[in-house]
């Protein structure tokens, strides 16, 4: 009488007839009735199943959720469908060591979890998570998470925020920042926002090296006798309010240190020449704006005329000499009529560069020469009208160029 061979949900597996085994149906040898050494093939059966049919590859025949333990890599693995031979389609439920460490794969747990130590290397997600110790290796993302309180002693995080530049957050306690000195880098940028002191605060600001934002060092010591140091730097009323005394050695406008900033003076200033207070420039002429009929070079010698204030001097041994175009004033009056353009600086006193035709010797006096140019004059030609001013260094070519007089307007 033949064997019906069952699955667990019911249905027919084979059919074993009298005096045969199977060995096809599934991994294990199924004997039929009065087959002999029956009692072989079902000794080994038991052997394999407690082996978990432990081999470098899978059983054959294996049926669905068979297990199987891959000796290579010391994995208990479940078979995902009938007949998968392939070991990589194999799913991985276990991996033991020597060392007694156990890796499982996907792993849903109802209950709760309790860990002496705890390392995920990928991802984790739990509504509730206790552990004693916990080592991330990976990437720990809480974007919605709330700490409501933890004790850290080392963060190491590029970014801390509290969720938007509109929602405030609280840091207590002494912080030290540890900037990157070797390189001069910042330890603290403030992108946005002030820092302040509110009114329950009992310190302010404490340095022991201040300096400018290109590194270079500054010193702030000296007698401040405004209380509210925001407001007598920055505030409205910081010109009123400012009441003591600075010394500083350098005021600029740029912080590289050029001549290409700018600023306003407003009230009256005097120089306490009593007490040896003197005001220096590194150039030397006296300049004013005037207003011009076209666009002139820097050098060009000019007359009053023309639709505007000034234009071009065009006659030779004139009169009507004003001044010479200036780009080098140390000081320059009606500053804000215009621009260089429209308004260029006339030199009326003082050493600057003009545009010559001829030779020159030092000390020659200089007269126009027309076309905005000037030349030297010989003692037959010069009267007190006509004379530009006086030549500070030697000319020895014929041709246009540029040298440095002293002018004075007549």
């Amino acid at each position: 009488m033949a064997y019906t061979i069952y699955r667990t949900n019911g249905t027919t597996l084979t059919t074993i007839q009298d005096g045969t085994i199977d060995t096809v149906s599934t991994s294990l040898s199924l004997p039929g009735r009065n087959h002999a050494g029956y009692g072989s093939a079902l000794d080994t059966n038991f052997v394999q199943m407690l082996e978990n049919f432990a081999s470098s590859t899978p059983p054959a025949n294996p049926l669905k959720g068979q297990l199987w333990f891959n000796t290579t890599l010391n994995t208990l693995n479940v078979c995902p469908a009938d007949n998968t031979t392939n070991a990589l389609q194999w799913l991985t439920l276990t991996s033991t060591n020597s060392g007694g460490s156990t890796t499982l794969g996907n792993l849903t747990v109802t209950g709760n979890v309790a860990s002496n130590n705890l390392a995920i290397t990928n991802a984790l997600s739990s509504d509730i998570l206790t552990t004693r110790l916990a080592t991330f290796t990976g990437n720990l993302n809480t974007p919605a998470a709330n700490i409501v309180s933890a004790v850290i002693n080392s963060v190491t995080t590029q970014v801390i925020t509290t969720g938007g530049s509109g929602t405030a957050g609280v840091l207590t306690g002494s912080w030290t920042v540890v900037g990157n000195a070797s390189t001069g880098g910042n330890a603290l940028a403030i992108q946005s926002g002030n820092i302040a002191f509110t009114s329950q605060s009992t310190n302010g600001i404490k340095c022991d090296n201040y300096m400018y934002s290109n590194g270079s060092p500054f010193n702030p010591s000296g007698t401040y006798t405004n209380g509210n140091v925001s407001d007598y730097l920055t505030g409205s009323n910081a010109i009123t309010q400012f009441t003591g005394n600075i010394a500083p050695t350098q005021i600029v406008t740029s912080y590289l240190g050029a001549n290409t900033g700018g600023g306003i003076i407003r009230g009256t200033w005097t120089i306490d020449a009593a007490n040896g207070a003197s005001l220096q420039s590194t150039y030397a002429d006296l300049a004013e704006r005037f207003y011009a009929d076209a666009v002139y070079e820097v050098g060009t010698v000019v007359e009053i005329g023309g639709v505007n204030e000034i234009t071009i001097c065009t006659d030779d041994l004139s009169n009507n000499v004003f001044g010479v175009i200036s780009n080098t004033a140390a000081y320059l009056m009606n500053g804000t009529a215009g621009d260089n353009d429209t308004h260029p600086a006339i030199a009326l006193s003082g050493r600057v560069k003009v545009k010559v035709v001829g030779r020159v010797k030092k000390g020659d006096r200089l007269v126009s020469a027309g076309n905005g140019l000037a030349r030297s004059a010989t003692v037959d030609e010069v009267n007190a009208f006509n004379v530009i001013g006086r030549a500070l260094e030697d000319k020895n070519i014929d041709t246009e160029d540029k040298i440095l007089a002293i002018v004075t307007v007549k």
